[in-house]
Order: structure tokens, then C-alpha cells, then sequence
């Protein structure tokens, strides 16, 4: 048999090493690069920027970027963290929203009575100390002025608004982008067949 000729000068080639993984998804470990995908595509929403962020990708063509990453949300162990990160913030936002709604209860409820009484023909300040949490927090600020002490409200009209835009109650501003509000001439009004093209 003959010998194979070994050019040497060519390297040997590499051991894989077995790549780092975080036990962080339900469905299997990921890699610490597939696990800051998942984190950067939580804040930014874009899967091009969140594997130009999590993958070296200075010699690639946006394209081949935009398939890698969607990729990257196509793999099941990275969709499942995604959506695991998802659930986390809802339930996060769902305890600010829920707090928000508190502070601006306390806003819209307050009355200046629950702060100030009548006695003896004079307005006087009440025992701060008797004051309820939400009647605390329905308090914008406290100054002392060249009159007294001054004390200011949070307002009510835009926490009422706030309140109505947290729950849905308020309906979607209709704009018209196109005449400005004039009406629309009939006459001008062209109609573009089905495909678009004749």
C-alpha cells in the first residue's frame, strides 16, 4: 500500500468544544448567545437586531441576517424561552398596571374635605397623622408660602383620563390623513382593478 502525502503545512483541524449552555428554557438548555437573542428580542421586538446583537455578523449581507434570525425565532427551544420571557413581563405588567390604577383611584377620589375642616369661622389644615394612604398619596406637594402652608392636589381630570385609557374605555382617535378634512371630490376618486395592474 502507499503511503498518503502529508502536506504540513496546513493545520491540523479543530476540536469542537462542547458549546456553554444555560438551563434557562423550558424546553432544553440554550447557549448563551441563543439566551441574549431571547433577551434582546424582548426589548427591541426585531429578530434582525437582536441576532446582530447576540451573533458576530460583521462580514454578512443584511439578508443573510434577516433568515438567520428567523431562524433563530423558528427554533423551538428559543420560541419557548421567548415565550417564557413573555408570560414573565405580563405578569409583571400586570402588577404595574394594577398599582397605576390604585394612585390614580386615590387622585380621583380625593376631596379637599378629607384635608382641610371649618372650625370656629377659620379653614385649618386636619391631623395628618388621621390621613388614609390613598388620601397621602392624592398629594402633589406641600410648601410653605408667605401666606402659610400651602397645600396641592394631584389633578383629577387627567387622571381620570389616564384611568379610562388603562381600562379601554376610551375609542381610538379617528384620523383623516389625506384632505385635511375637506371633503373628498367624487370626480377624482379613481378605482384601481382587483389585480392592480390593467
Amino acid at each position: 500500500m502507499a503511503k498518503k502525502a502529508v502536506n504540513k503545512n496546513v493545520p491540523a483541524p479543530r476540536k469542537k468544544r462542547p458549546r456553554k449552555r444555560t438551563a434557562s428554557a423550558p424546553g432544553g438548555n440554550l447557549t448563551p448567545k441563543q439566551e441574549k437573542f431571547c433577551h434582546v428580542y424582548m426589548e427591541t421586538g426585531n429578530a434582525s437586531e437582536a441576532y446582530r446583537k447576540s451573533y458576530n455578523c460583521e462580514k454578512m449581507k443584511p439578508e443573510s441576517v434577516n433568515r438567520l434570525a428567523k431562524a433563530q425565532l423558528d427554533h423551538i427551544k428559543i420560541a419557548s424561552r421567548i415565550q417564557e420571557l413573555k408570560e414573565e413581563l405580563k405578569e409583571v405588567s400586570t402588577v404595574k398596571k394594577e398599582r397605576l390604577l390604585y394612585e390614580l383611584e386615590a387622585i380621583t377620589t380625593s376631596k379637599i374635605t378629607d384635608y382641610v375642616e371649618l372650625k370656629n369661622g377659620m379653614l385649618q389644615y386636619k391631623d395628618f397623622d388621621k390621613l388614609t394612604d390613598q388620601q397621602i398619596r392624592a398629594i402633589e406637594g406641600i410648601k410653605y408660602n408667605k401666606y402659610g402652608i400651602e397645600l396641592k392636589l394631584h389633578g383629577k381630570s387627567w387622571s381620570t383620563e389616564r384611568i379610562a385609557k388603562l381600562l379601554g374605555y376610551e375609542a381610538p382617535k379617528k384620523l383623516d390623513h389625506t384632505t385635511k378634512g375637506d371633503k373628498i371630490d367624487q370626480d377624482k376618486i379613481i378605482v384601481l382593478p382587483a389585480n392592480g395592474r390593467d
